[in-house]
């Protein structure tokens, strides 16, 4: 699903691009403009899509996370080389 992994992507570039808007905003503002807010609700709202999309690829088997431990691999231990791996 390599169009998964580019929408991703492009949510959290939209992310960090809203969030420097804001700041950019926020640095010429005289306390009148309303352009900080509006670039951080899009900020919030692009992080809420990429949780979301997530969450959706994961319950839908798109995406799979990765096992917490390093020395099992679906449960199963995973052989390690004799000698500690030097």
């Amino acid at each position: 699903m390599w169009w998964l992994k580019v929408l991703i992507l492009l949510l959290v570039a939209a992310a960090v691009v809203s969030l420097f808007r804001g700041l950019a905003a926020l640095m010429r503002s005289d306390g009148r403009d309303k352009g900080t807010a509006r670039a951080l609700t899009w900020r919030v709202v692009f992080s809420a899509a990429v949780f979301l999309l997530l969450v959706v690829s994961t319950w839908m088997g798109w995406i799979a996370p990765h096992d917490v431990n390093p020395t099992l691999r679906d449960g199963v231990p995973i052989e390690q080389p004799a000698g500690g791996g030097e």
